[in-house]
């Protein structure tokens, strides 16, 4: 009786461990850049205006005013825009846009959006 038991638990604990996967979150692929010539005027503004640049975030609010190019450029420079946007947007708190943006404005971007920053910022973020 015993012995039965053993193999049961052996058995059990078994199938346990072999059930077992790696939690950790894959990493997110890289970007392929096949768009050229995307430019801040024509494809990244748009996106800008409706993700970022309102009122209470940055377009007063929070720091940095999103309305120009010339509003985001410290913040491209400094490399304080892609690791918000692409590196930490996964964060509910940092990453943006944030979770608590209002009803009204996305919490996230779409993949398509991401790919048009990703991919801009790559090309060195052309104003035209």
């Amino acid at each position: 009786m015993r012995f039965s038991l053993f193999l049961v638990f052996l058995t059990t604990l078994l199938l346990c461990m072999g059930s077992c996967t790696n939690d950790a979150l894959p990493e997110p692929s890289e970007v392929q850049c096949v768009e050229e010539g995307l430019t801040y005027e024509e494809d990244v503004r748009p996106i800008i205006e409706e993700t970022c640049a309102y009122s209470g975030c940055h377009l007063g609010g929070a720091p940095g005013v999103y309305n120009s190019y010339d509003g985001l450029l410290q913040d491209l420079e400094d490399g304080s825009f892609r690791d918000r946007v692409i590196t930490q947007r996964a964060d509910p708190n940092v990453g943006m846009p944030p979770d608590y943006a209002p009803a009204d404005r996305a919490e996230d971007l779409t993949e398509e959006e991401l790919t048009i920053i990703s991919c801009w910022l790559e090309a060195g973020y052309p104003r035209e």
